[in-house]
């Protein structure tokens, strides 16, 4: 994770504010790339050279992220970065009421690649709403674009924009912006793993998804009561627990080692491998430490050392179990051996 990433993943900084002054800061460090984020819009006829770039600047009843002018001082372009918020009421009407024709203007937004179809779809509607005169343009996956009211109105998405600036860095040996728009990829990219993907019909309406969460569940309570069967766990003084962010149980092995095998659905999506994972509990921290070497799967999830645990393929319930306990039962050996009785 980038160092970035990690402050907004902290708290410390809003996601989007936080985009919105990295960007600006990178395209105010050089020409060049500040050419190549103009060059971007190129096909919809804005071809200029930028000179002043602000943040957040207000221009009539419009607060753009960013603002940048010719070096005339005319306003050429509106940038607007996206998360996971939605528009705000002034976009893009307001926006684009504060835009000229000529020279030739554009408002740009930049989202996640998996929004891109539904904000934009939300951008016509609004704009058909305020009555004003929509043409598309040729288009792709990674920009699309109209001319409504007179104006370009794009839509890119953040790799598609941080790639060409990218380009632009390496070709021209400008080898601390890359780093900076390295950083800056590495926040987006977070980001767009947790935007809110737009729902399908066939996604609300299907029970097998959540017939196969409440598999994974049962999985955990069956893997933690075949160990404590076979007596090799106990639950004494443990409840099971359950979030918007985890479902967990509890258990110790050979009387020390306190673990958790749980579902966490951040570490699930970040990782894969496997929806069950095994983590130490506070007093098992050092000991899991101890036996990094020996399991090539360990993780490092939410800055929580774990282990995802492999379910067996294509076999009935009491298999997959049998195996996952196996499993758990190896890694508490190679934590005794590491860490013995005294």
């Amino acid at each position: 994770m980038s160092v970035l990433a990690h402050v907004v993943d902290r708290g410390a900084l809003a996601a989007e504010p936080a985009a919105t002054q990295a960007l600006a800061y990178i395209l105010n460090s050089n020409p060049d790339i500040a050419k190549a984020f103009v060059g971007i819009l190129g096909e919809a006829g804005i071809e200029f050279e930028p000179a002043r770039i602000e943040a957040e600047q207000e221009h009539g009843e419009a607060r753009p992220d960013l603002t940048i002018e010719d070096s005339n001082g005319h306003r050429r372009i509106f940038v607007e970065n996206k998360f996971w918020a939605g528009l705000t009421p002034a976009q893009p009407v307001a926006y684009l009421q504060e835009m000229r024709r000529e020279p030739p203007s554009a408002l740009l937004f930049i989202v996640p690649e998996q929004r891109m179809a539904s904000v934009w779809n939300e951008l016509e509607v609004r704009c058909d709403k305020a009555g004003l005169e929509w043409t598309d343009a040729p288009g792709g996956s990674a920009m699309t674009w109209a001319r409504v009211g007179g104006k370009a109105m794009l839509i890119a998405s953040w790799r598609y924009v941080l790639d060409k600036l990218l380009e632009a860095a390496r070709a021209r040996g400008h080898d601390d912006l890359r780093r900076d728009i390295l950083q800056l990829q590495a926040l987006t990219d977070r980001m767009d793993t947790e935007a809110f993907l737009p729902l399908r019909n066939d996604e609300v309406t299907d029970q097998e998804t959540v017939r196969r969460l409440m598999n994974y569940i049962g999985l955990i309570n069956g893997i933690v009561g075949k160990l404590v069967n076979n007596d090799l766990a106990d639950v004494k003084g443990f409840m099971p627990a359950a979030t918007f962010d985890y479902i967990r149980r509890y258990f110790r092995m050979h009387d020390k080692f306190e673990l958790s095998l749980a579902i966490v659905f951040k570490v699930w999506r970040d990782h894969g491998i496997s929806p069950l994972w095994l983590f130490p509990q506070t007093n098992t921290v050092n000991a899991f430490e101890m036996i990094r070497g020996s399991f090539t799967d360990m993780r490092t999830p939410n800055e929580t050392l774990g282990i995802p645990i492999r379910l067996k393929i294509g076999v009935e319930r009491e298999s997959v179990i049998e195996d996952a306990a196996m499993q758990i039962e190896q890694i508490a050996d190679a934590l005794l051996k590491a860490v013995p009785n005294n």
